[in-house]
């Protein structure tokens, strides 16, 4: 989502080349019809192309591009080639969204938690080389996209080039119905399960918040989860209360059957767009530390936060008990997203 939001951004204020460059191993081989007209040019990068090779080829003029704006550390290491040509003749752009390094180092501290210490030196590995990723990208980079003045402080002292807050934005959705009065309470929890700092959210939900919740709650619930990626492990996790939807279409559904969202989060990086994205739809939200942070909201004025299961769990039952708290919840974080995290909020930045 936030590749999208900044690409259609850019395309507002400059004539703008896509180049996609494939990371699964059946790439797509056209680019979406959609992008196409958004862009002047776009591209694949067909396996065992360089890109030295193919960029040069959309720039159309002979003169290459003023900028060239790279989208997270994997997509640098393939402009390798192309790079080492062109610099010193346009700027460079890179958009980290988060500090991969520090997210990888927060999930192999999670996988450790729970006795899995291939996984943890695995994912260590994987921080060291984004670390030394990061360090050639601070040299080479005129200019570095972060997504929160959090991480924007602690890169200061690393980086040749300006940082600028690029903060995750969503698209506002138009006339979102309140929930519905029901005698059943309904909770969302959405995320992509093949990503291990949301397999290790539900699971902890599951597993540590939901017996107390079970044992405290005064009227029944279930929690729904939305997301691609389930495994055995984490269908295994469903239960009377926990249904497990699957990949869906269109989330507006789901966040207009629910009426608050669970983010249990204790590991990864950047900002949750997920957040965002329930503010949006005007639904209150329980989350943890780490999940709100860098987003500008405040426990028990747009958001709860929770850390221990206990306290998850008694703030899940306050938005049960009491309709005014959420309600309040609700509209102060779509009036803090209006604020501070739709398109309009990248066109600084971006200029």
């Amino acid at each position: 989502m936030r590749a999208g939001i900044v690409l259609e951004a850019l395309c507002e204020s400059h004539r703008v080349s896509l180049v996609v460059i494939p990371l699964q191993s059946a790439p797509e081989t056209q680019v979406p019809e959609f992008l196409q007209r958004l862009c002047e040019n776009t591209a694949i990068l067909p396996p065992g192309e360089s890109t030295a090779d193919l960029i040069p080829q959309i720039a159309g003029n002979g003169h290459g591009f003023e900028t060239i704006h790279v989208f997270r550390l994997a997509a640098m290491a393939y402009l390798h080639d192309y790079l080492r040509q062109v610099h010193g003749h346009g700027r460079l752009h890179l958009d980290l969204d988060d500090i991969e390094s520090k997210t990888n180092r927060r999930i192999a501290e999670l996988y450790r938690r729970v006795g899995n210490d291939a996984m943890g030196d695995r994912t260590l590995a994987s921080a060291q080389t984004a670390l030394l990723m990061e360090a050639v990208a601070f040299r080479l980079f005129d200019r570095v996209y972060v997504c929160s003045e959090g991480d924007r402080l602690e890169l200061s002292d690393r980086s040749r080039g300006k940082i600028r807050v690029l903060p995750n934005a969503v698209r506002l959705p138009e006339a979102v119905r309140p929930p519905s009065p029901r005698d059943v309470f309904h909770f969302l929890f959405v995320g992509t399960l093949s990503y291990y700092p949301n397999q290790d959210g539900l699971r902890f939900f599951c597993t540590e918040v939901l017996p107390i919740l079970r044992e405290g709650a005064r009227r029944p619930f279930q929690v729904t989860v939305v997301g691609s990626g389930e495994s055995a492990g984490m269908r295994d996790l469903a239960s009377g209360e926990v249904y497990l939807a699957g990949q869906v279409s269109n989330l507006r559904p789901w966040y207009e059957e629910c009426q608050a969202v669970v983010v249990p989060i204790r590991g990864g990086g950047g900002t949750r767009i997920k957040i965002l994205e329930a503010f949006s739809f005007r639904r209150p939200v329980v989350t943890t530390t780490l999940g709100v942070e860098g987003i500008e909201a405040e426990d028990y004025r747009d958001v709860l936060v929770a850390d221990s299961p206990e306290d998850f769990a008694a703030a899940c039952l306050k938005l049960m008990s009491d309709p005014a708290l959420g309600q309040a919840l609700a509209a102060n974080g779509r009036a803090l997203v209006l604020r501070s995290y739709t398109s309009e909020a990248l066109r600084t930045p971006l200029s």
